[in-house]
């Protein structure tokens, strides 16, 4: 091996260390944070509610609240799979508890496992298209440790594929 091979291998190994030293503390801390807010979703799930955020407000929903909505039905065929859900429009969230998204342009969905998608104000205001499901064939969605996918999931009835749909929803952020 050549002198100057021996300088690059030194070279890489010092970038390695280096790389772990800053990403390990990261990590670390990543996850102390994460697990305050793993309880915090916990609980929400355990009481049965998901939050709606906008600005400063904060708002808990829970089934009741989307009965006194009032729930619909409806069929989505994601890859080809007629399921048929109840639920409720998105937008009829919003407007039940006052939300104001005229300023709003994105809408975010985060989930107990972590997962986060978006779609636009305008898909999330077209009541044909976002629900907030609770039931799946008429039989609670169920919670995560049950199996399920919920105890609420975000659907995107128009989407041919279900990629932007959220399971285990824990919280829908206006931005």
């Amino acid at each position: 091996m050549s002198e100057q091979q021996k300088k690059k291998i030194g070279k890489s190994t010092i970038i390695i260390i280096v790389a772990l030293c800053v990403l390990i503390p990261a990590v670390v801390v990543l996850a102390i944070l994460h697990r305050g807010n793993m309880e915090e979703r916990l609980e929400l799930q355990a009481a049965g509610e998901f939050l709606v955020t906008v600005g400063e407000d904060t708002f808990n929903v829970s089934l009741a609240d989307l009965q006194t909505i009032g729930s619909v039905n409806v069929s989505s065929s994601p890859r080809g799979e007629l399921r048929t859900f109840t639920g409720v429009p998105l937008v009829r969230i919003f407007d039940h508890f006052g939300v104001d998204y005229s300023d709003a342009r994105t809408v975010v969905f985060t989930s107990l496992d972590g997962f986060v998608t978006a779609i636009s104000i305008g898909e999330a205001l077209d009541e044909t298209n976002t629900f907030v499901v609770f039931e799946e064939d008429g039989e609670p969605l169920g919670t995560r440790e049950e199996g399920g996918r919920g105890p609420y999931m975000i659907v995107v009835a128009l989407d041919p594929f279900p990629n932007r749909w959220a399971r285990y929803l824990m919280e829908v952020t206006l931005q």
